[in-house]
């Protein structure tokens, strides 16, 4: 885009804010009493060339390439004022209609993504034959290799599937594409019952995989809505959904194989009937429901929509932007965001995963039964949901102090985790206690959503590093299965709480360094930030696809 370029007035605006060549600040203008650092004079006019247009944003805008769809809203509604409590009334609004339609789309998915290691407790495993036996010390001893296999395989579907689907979804509504995969995992949900044999199970469940791409969409939708200050607490909610997915899913499985009928010999296939249709049901609904952008929601005025986009102006994150960058991939690939916090996104998925599938037979190998496995890993699931709740509450209450928020969350894990695999096998109350307080990392998650939500600007960047982040988590989640071996039942699979444990405890280190990552970014940029607070609240700069990194007054939360 040539330097001379300057800003023009959209057509049929009624007002726009000053070009951002006009406010660029001079030394004379900046008090180097309350600087940290001299700031770059240049550096909104770097930003505006950053805009990867030939002519001009205002053109772009026109014709919706290189610039964020809000863009032309935003400014042509530059001088529509609003009270207080309009604005909580278009947040009440957004939280009646939004925030119900994440929850319940987490809760149906994760009830039937769970539901693969109930089933193999009521007949999935023998009818499917994903069994066999070894000799151990002379022995005969049980080998789920294609067990683990089959449970495994869904997240390297996810990872094949992470950059092709949410690079097509850029161009489409996020919410729909949301809609349709709650709407794809229950049909595969219900084709599992007709899986004969190890290669049909491993087909389906490859393709299952694709379904994960519900996580990084719910983060972009979460910040096409909300304030930054807002997200820790809706996404501790929506994501709380999952575990309820799995309390309900739990509840759901214990019911189903009391069922007789048609699969009374096979029970484990009622809990996917039963699941796979619900979740086609409400994925059907949720589809002609939730709304593409703020600028075309169907429960706001018109006034109302102008409030619900201009209110995000401080998060300078944009709502979307129909085109793909290859600029910004590159600086998402280089981030060090996208390192550190892939680290976590590992590890949490790593365990979950582990838990997923193995969780009911550990608890068979504290000495109880298949029913008690269903029941007694209920608690487990309840703590997990907890965590989420209190970890998105005071993620509201202190949004300076995520990483902090989620270092906390995982030390009680570390803490399960020691406990899993030192303590007697004879001890099941103290191992039941292990378990349950080792689900609390779930709370780490919520934080890492609000992070990647807040943090990460750019529409090509955003869909790019979400996906990033979902295939290590996928890569975590593939492995963590293989760390239970069968023949270590007796011992309470101590590989797998060795595993959970070192990456936890890696997490922390991610963390921390993060932390200090985002107080030095925070620092290069505080001097311009502290001389034009009006800057962070210009559309001219929060709708026009700039990265965080090439944003001269983006503030990193932490």
């Amino acid at each position: 885009m040539d330097s001379s370029i300057a800003y023009e007035k959209p057509v049929g605006a009624r007002s726009r804010e000053k070009p951002l060549a006009d406010i660029t600040p001079t030394p004379a203008d900046l008090s180097p009493t309350t600087m940290t650092e001299k700031p770059d004079n240049n550096a909104i006019e770097q930003a505006r060339l950053a805009v990867d247009d030939a002519e001009s944003i205002d053109k772009a805008a026109a014709q919706g390439r290189g610039v964020d769809d809000a863009f032309r809203f935003a400014v042509d509604g530059s001088d529509v004022t609003w009270t207080e409590a309009e604005e909580r009334k278009v947040r009440w609004k957004i939280d009646a209609v939004i925030l119900p339609l994440l929850f319940i789309s987490a809760v149906v998915g994760y009830s039937d993504s769970q539901a693969y290691g109930f089933a193999a407790l009521f007949g999935l495993v023998t009818d499917l034959k994903l069994y066999a036996f070894k000799v151990v010390n002379g022995q005969a001893a049980l080998d789920l290799s294609k067990y683990s296999l089959s449970a495994s395989i869904a997240n390297l579907g996810a990872v094949a599937g992470q950059y092709p689907l949410l690079a097509a979804a850029q161009y489409f509504s996020y919410g729909k594409f949301n809609c349709a995969f709650v709407i794809y995992t229950g049909l595969l949900s219900i084709l599992t019952i007709v899986c004969k044999d190890f290669s049909d199970i491993m087909a389906l469940r490859f393709f299952y995989g694709f379904a994960t791409i519900t996580q990084p969409l719910a983060i972009i939708i979460t910040s096409m809505w909300w304030k930054t200050r807002e997200q820790p607490l809706r996404v501790g909610l929506f994501i709380a959904g999952s575990a309820l997915g799995q309390l309900v899913g739990q509840g759901v499985d214990l019911g189903a194989t009391s069922l007789k009928g048609a699969y009374a010999a096979s029970p484990w296939k009622w809990i996917y009937v039963i699941l796979g249709s619900v979740t086609i049901g409400f994925g059907i609904i949720a589809f002609f429901i939730f709304p593409a952008t703020p600028m075309t929601a169907w429960f706001l005025t018109q006034k109302e929509k102008v409030i619900a986009v201009r209110r995000l102006t401080t998060n300078n994150t944009g709502i979307q932007t129909r085109k793909f960058k290859l600029k910004q991939l590159k600086e998402a690939a280089l981030d060090p965001q996208l390192a550190l916090l892939g680290v976590y996104a590992f590890a949490f998925a790593f365990a979950n995963a582990a838990l997923g599938a193995f969780g009911p037979f550990l608890i068979t190998s504290f000495g109880y039964s298949k029913r008690h496995g269903i029941a007694l890993l209920m608690p487990a699931t309840a703590v997990a949901m907890t965590s989420m709740i209190v970890s998105g509450a005071l993620g509201s209450m202190y949004p300076r102090r995520r990483i902090a928020i989620a270092m906390l969350f995982i030390l009680p894990s570390i803490a399960g985790n020691c406990i899993l695999w030192k303590v007697e096998r004879t001890n099941a109350p103290a191992l039941l206690a292990g378990l349950y307080i080792s689900t609390t990392f779930y709370g780490a998650l919520v934080q890492q959503f609000s992070l990647l939500a807040g943090n990460v600007a750019g529409h090509t960047k955003k869909s790019v590093t979400n996906a990033t982040i979902v295939l290590l988590a996928n890569l975590g989640g593939f492995s963590g299965p293989w760390s239970y071996h069968g023949d270590e039942a007796a011992q309470g699979y101590p590989t797998g709480q060795i595993s959970a444990l070192c990456l936890m405890c890696a997490s922390e280190a991610a963390f921390a360094i993060l932390w200090v990552y985002y107080y030095y970014q925070n620092k290069k940029k505080a001097a311009l930030r502290e001389a034009q607070p009006e800057l962070t609240n210009d559309p001219n700069i929060s709708f026009i696809d700039l990265t965080d990194k090439e944003n001269p007054v983006f503030d990193y939360v932490c």
